[in-house]
C-alpha cells in the first residue's frame, strides 16, 4: 500500500474506489498545512488507498 495520495479530479460523482471498485464512499482524513488549514484526504475503507481530491478545510 503506497501512503502517498494519488491525485484524482472528481466529474460528477465520487463514491466507488478508482483503486479496488469498492462502491461504499470514503473515510476522510486530514493533514494539517498551516495551523489554519488542513488538506483532505480520501481514504477507501477497503483497499486503503489514499486519494487527494486537492481540498482543504480551514480550521
Amino acid at each position: 500500500m503506497n501512503n502517498i495520495p494519488v491525485r484524482i479530479t472528481i466529474e460528477d460523482d465520487l463514491h466507488i474506489c478508482p483503486e479496488c471498485g469498492y462502491k461504499d464512499g470514503f473515510h476522510t482524513s486530514f493533514i494539517r498545512q498551516t495551523k489554519e488549514q488542513c488538506k483532505i484526504i480520501l481514504i477507501c475503507p477497503s483497499c486503503h488507498a489514499r486519494f487527494d481530491p486537492d481540498w482543504m478545510v480551514y480550521v
